[in-house]
């Protein structure tokens, strides 16, 4: 036996059920990770999501030659407001949630064509157009240079970041030298921008207007306007659920805010859901990564996920899928995705595991604020 070899197995002799230890993730490789102890570091296999440099307190759970372990959680002090809206842990049903996005916009289409040529309010004409081009279809097959402003800007529009990127472009205005009090904060183009584009703004307006009664009359029928107020009030719902989501878990000892998007497609017969991960404030000596994670619905290979994890010029993708002949249906495409892919980065990791629980966990996984978070060491 080594003696590197014999040192960790006296370290680990020591650990007993109940013991709370701080450790450091090294490295990632993908459901794996190398963890550094202090006195010994181990390779595990690791269930929840963690950022390279990222530091967990965990409490053990079982010792031996196999650790299994929980990460503490800090309890907040103070209930937020959030914690008691109801069904703020439910994640977003995909499929009622684009069966309603698909009826705004066959609903907002039959209003504007119906009025091309007419005379109407331009302020109504600019919200219906606005909600329209919101929920145009993704060509996910589009070239990379035309997809990715797409996505970006459906994602900054999408309302989660609204009041944010309000208070960021009147806090940038005010401390321009340009600034001048008497100009409202409205007549900032930074601010006309984002109200013109954003969709909570956008469903709040049309809303708006729809309790007024009068003004959209002229553009729907009792049947198309009704069927149009039940929809905007999911929209807005999944957009408050999510901001409420994300304030209950500014404080949680994640690294990262989850976001998720069902993102408007093409194939009508197809899903796509994308989940961001956004970078809290990094604690010092903690390495800055990107990551994403795409669940796709398709007619031949079914539920697929695909993890996406950028360090540096270093990509990270590892595709999921549910039984074993779909496995190896992507393992014959990889060389070709690899080719494709070379160039733009320095290294590139691709793997195709066949993990049903990974897939059917989606939605659940940054859903679960105060449930045991566990991480199973392997030594």
């Amino acid at each position: 036996m080594k003696p590197e070899r014999s040192k960790s197995l006296e370290h680990l002799n020591a650990i007993v059920p109940g013991s709370t230890l701080k450790l450091k993730i090294l490295e990632l490789r993908g459901d794996r990770a190398l963890i550094d102890f202090g006195n010994f570091r181990a390779t595990a296999d690791v269930k929840i999501p963690v950022t390279l440099g990222e530091e967990l307190r965990v409490k053990v759970l079982t010792s031996g030659e196999q650790l299994k372990m929980v990460v503490i959680r800090p309890e907040p002090e103070i209930p937020l407001a959030t914690e008691r809206l109801p069904g703020r842990l439910e994640a977003p049903a995909a499929d009622s949630l684009e069966k309603v996005q698909a009826e705004v916009k066959r609903i907002l289409n039959q209003a504007l064509d119906a009025h091309v040529g007419k005379s109407s309010p331009k302020s109504i004409i600019n919200i219906l157009n606005a909600l329209n081009t919101y929920y145009e279809p993704i060509e996910l097959k589009e070239a990379i240079a035309k997809l990715i402003p797409r996505l970006m800007s459906y994602l900054k529009n999408s309302g989660v970041f609204f009041e944010k990127s309000l208070e960021n472009s009147i806090l940038k205005d005010l401390g321009s030298p340009e600034h001048t009090s008497q100009k409202s904060a409205t007549d900032q183009p930074d601010v006309k921008h984002i109200l013109n584009r954003d969709l909570k703004a956008n469903l709040m307006a049309l809303k708006f207007l729809m309790e007024e009664g009068q003004a959209l009359q002229k553009f729907f029928n009792p049947r198309a306007l009704a069927t149009l107020n039940k929809s905007i009030n999911s929209l807005l719902n999944q957009i408050i659920q999510q901001q409420g989501r994300a304030v209950s878990q500014l404080d949680a000892a994640e690294p990262f805010q989850v976001f998720t998007y069902l993102l408007p497609l093409n194939e009508k017969e197809h899903s796509a859901r994308l989940k961001v991960y956004y970078q809290k404030k990094q604690q010092s000596g903690s390495q800055k990564g990107f990551r994403i994670s795409l669940l796709l619905s398709l007619d031949r290979l079914g539920d697929l996920r695909t993890d996406f994890f950028l360090l540096d010029e270093e990509l990270s993708i590892n595709f999921f899928v549910k039984d074993d002949s779909t496995r190896v249906n992507l393992q014959n495409n990889l060389p070709e995705l690899r080719e494709l892919l070379h160039g733009f980065f320095g290294q590139i990791r691709l793997d195709v595991i066949v993990s049903k629980k990974k897939v059917m966990d989606f939605d659940r996984e940054d859903l679960l604020v105060a449930g045991d978070r566990k991480v199973d060491l392997r030594v």
